[in-house]
């Protein structure tokens, strides 16, 4: 059983993981299928994947195409309604998974009976439990001292136990 990874691109190209692999990228969409690709982020070569961008495509850019790749363009609706409506004409929807943060195609996407990923969840992956903030959090290193860590316990108790 294949499945198709429909994604909503905005949410995942803004998103602060996603890192172009190369910085002599064409476009945005070259950036994006290449970045799933090298991170083999779909699973399986036979998963089809459906890039779904916001507008119309870009007139003198090159598009990839590539089997099992498909870049979608939602034109004059939003992408979030091409997603909706890819979802609802799909004769088999439980084979769908739906890369979105947007909630609203999250639910109209469950509803559907399809899958649902967030984009964390997609960059991550499930079994790491650590997300992107908490990486870099944990780069963060928070030392206090012993005297500092007073100086905030007093500062607290005064404006919280008066």
């Amino acid at each position: 059983m294949s499945l198709q990874y429909v994604i909503d691109a905005y949410n995942l190209t803004n998103h602060p993981a996603f890192k172009p692999v190369s910085r002599r990228v064409l476009n945005i969409q070259h950036a994006l299928a290449d970045f799933i690709k090298f991170h083999k982020l779909t699973g399986s070569k036979n998963n089809r994947l459906v890039l779904v961008f916001d507008g119309y495509p870009p007139p003198l850019e090159d598009i990839p195409q590539d089997s099992g790749l498909l870049c979608m363009f939602s034109c004059a609706c939003e992408a979030d309604e091409l997603i909706r409506k890819i979802v609802q004409d799909s004769a088999s929807p439980g084979n769908i998974v739906v890369v979105s943060d947007d909630k609203e195609v999250q639910l109209s996407s469950r509803l559907s009976h399809a899958q649902i990923c967030n984009v964390e969840e997609f960059i991550c992956g499930k079994k790491n439990n650590k997300t992107a903030t908490d990486v870099k959090l944990a780069a963060v290193d928070f030392k206090l001292s012993y005297a500092k860590m007073e100086k905030i316990n007093i500062e607290l108790r005064k404006r919280w136990l008066k």
